[in-house]
């Protein structure tokens, strides 16, 4: 079992986020003309280290998106039913902040922020796969990296991020941004 390293996100992180998420919303949710109350009738959740327990918490990337199922309905004919929540893994956030040289929460997380997003709104709106056999997440994450590099170039700091990103993964993933 790996170490997961310390670390959690302060109230001020928190807002900071929340800020950034609100932002990524808008942008994604104009990117794939969605509508104003899309969010709203599709929730989804974020959660932090503090949230989650050990199995949520992954070191490879800066946030995965998972799956939350309702408890089912004693009648077997409805269908499950839940929502999706990103789970940030802020050990590892804070971490490749504490390494850059410019650390920038506000950047880092609104890239993160959309990129999630783009994954959520492919597999609600365009019913990819979820889950799938690893030579397809890879081509799902070059594809989710080049929509949120569209959705993003041009917003201040953003060009720079995706600059990072891009030099340091062979196969775009969040957890290379900051190495």
């Amino acid at each position: 079992m790996a170490m997961v390293p310390a670390g959690v996100f302060t109230t001020t992180d928190l807002a900071t986020i929340c800020r950034a998420g609100l932002l990524a919303e808008g942008l994604t949710s104009d990117f794939f003309g969605m509508t104003s109350d899309e969010w709203r009738r599709n929730p989804y959740g974020v959660f932090t280290r503090k949230e989650v327990d050990d199995s949520l918490i992954v070191g490879d990337k800066f946030a995965q998106v998972v799956f939350c199922k309702r408890p089912r309905i004693h009648d077997k004919n409805h269908a499950q039913q839940g929502h999706f929540g990103i789970v940030l893994q802020d050990p590892f956030i804070l971490q490749a902040l504490l390494r850059s040289s410019h650390p920038d929460l506000w950047t880092l997380s609104l890239f993160i922020m959309t990129h999630e997003l783009v994954h959520i709104v492919r597999f609600r709106k365009f019913g990819i796969e979820f889950t799938g056999e690893v030579s397809v997440r890879d081509k799902e994450e070059i594809l989710v990296h080049s929509i949120t590099k569209e959705i993003l170039t041009g917003v201040d700091n953003m060009n720079n991020m995706i600059r990072l990103y891009e030099t340091h993964a062979g196969i775009p993933r969040s957890d290379t941004i900051y190495t």
